[in-house]
């Protein structure tokens, strides 16, 4: 390394990686753009900035390591390596252009429901693939959601992670102390109670964040702007937590530019933001699947794509497939039916955020399946022309632009 300050490198080297600026900082490490061997295009550094690292602050990247090495989806950053020790801590991850959210938008304005949905859409299956995995996120902000250039959103820092139902490593009553998991503008109610934060924990921050994007007004303080409650309560947590707890959400009618959201929207901000995580989509697939519906059948704002089923007798069947995720089996609540003996329950979950993103084909709960029929595991990214296959049945993944 060729310069290295007591509180880290700002340009030279670091073990392998060639230090070409520094892009961002944190409470305990610093992220650079860096060149690393293997790879054509610059990567994100995230390098610890004290070599004593406390217990908590390994726990932390230990934690966000290991939720990254288990996702798949595009709405997540990509892991690329790590190390973590006792006197060192880095994590090697995709290097991203663009603005986090609150960057991005200015909160104080409203932005067009349309295009805060679709933001929306892709922060819901950034999460929907960890919910899957018993995954918590905890510390949903708009600092959390990156938005690429090209239009596509990425859910970021999954250091709080934790797998819901497993007692917190540092606590195990949050009244106690009056900590707050997280940050405190975006919490739930719940933690008044317990610290167990589940997926519909997450649920309510995300729809904070979309009513705020909505509305350009706080969801708990009537008639004020989001920066006006942001600077009230910047050095009261308890406060935030409170007002989680006691005030509930502002009816969004009144503000300019809202009245005319569709019923169906505000049903489902009203459902996501109720104090009781058990009214509330349970999941952040559930969430997706809800706007996207939205967002085809109020606003026309997402088209729909296409699952053609073909067997060993009669015409193909072709059924239109939303974005969201999306079972496909033989129940008949299932999004897509097929009345097939070779079928499970349900079979394949479609992970979809829409156009122009691929769609990504994962069995369910061990159900078997080929891809170009070859025996398929894990989860496949579906390319043009790529059959499915079940027993004696295929399946071609057809969205929009291939219409």
């Amino acid at each position: 390394m060729r310069s290295q300050p007591q509180d880290g490198p700002v340009v030279g080297r670091y073990r392998d990686f060639e230090i070409l600026e520094e892009i961002g900082s944190g409470s305990f490490a610093r992220v650079y753009k860096v060149r690393a061997p293997g790879h054509r295009r610059p990567l994100a550094l995230k390098l610890a900035t004290d070599t004593r690292l406390a217990e908590d602050v390994i726990k932390r990247a230990i934690r966000e390591v290991a939720v990254l090495r288990s996702l798949t989806n595009p709405h997540v950053v990509r892991l690329h390596g790590s190390s973590v020790g006792a006197d060192h801590f880095y994590v090697l991850m995709d290097y991203l252009e663009g603005l986090q959210l609150n960057e991005f938008h200015d909160f104080d304005e409203p932005m067009r429901a349309g295009e805060a949905l679709k933001i929306m859409l892709q922060a819901a299956m950034g999460l929907a693939e960890a919910h899957a995995q018993g995954v918590v996120h905890r510390d949903l902000k708009p600092e959390n959601i990156w938005m690429t250039p090209d239009g596509t959103v990425k859910v970021l820092d999954f250091g709080l992670a934790r797998a819901w139902g497993v007692p917190w490593a540092f606590g195990t009553n949050a009244t106690a102390a009056r900590t707050v998991v997280g940050t405190p503008h975006y919490c739930q109610p719940e933690q008044l109670l317990t610290d167990q934060l589940t997926p519909a924990s997450d649920i309510y921050s995300l729809a904070t964040i979309l009513y705020e994007m909505l509305s350009g007004h706080a969801v708990l303080f009537e008639h004020y702007r989001v920066s006006e409650v942001v600077e009230a309560l910047r050095e009261s947590p308890v406060a935030w937590l409170d007002a989680h707890a006691t005030r509930g959400m502002q009816p969004i009618g009144r503000y300019p530019g809202c009245a005319g959201l569709p019923n169906s929207l505000l049903d489902l901000l009203k459902e996501s933001l109720d104090p009781e995580p058990a009214n509330r989509p349970q999941n952040a697939g559930v969430f997706a699947s809800r706007i996207a519906e939205i967002l085809h059948d109020e606003l026309e704002a997402v088209s729909a794509g296409e699952v053609t089923v073909v067997g060993p007798s009669g015409p193909p069947q072709r059924h239109m497939l939303l974005p969201g995720r999306r079972t496909l089996g033989r129940r008949l609540d299932a999004d897509i039916t097929v009345l097939a003996p070779e079928m499970a329950d349900t079979h394949l979950l479609l992970d979809w955020s829409g156009f122009p993103r691929p769609v990504q084909v994962r069995a369910y709960d061990g159900a078997e399946f080929t891809h170009n029929g070859d025996p398929a595991r894990g989860v496949i990214t579906a390319e043009p022309g790529d059959v499915f296959g079940i027993g004696s049945l295929g399946f071609v993944v057809g969205t929009p632009s291939e219409a």
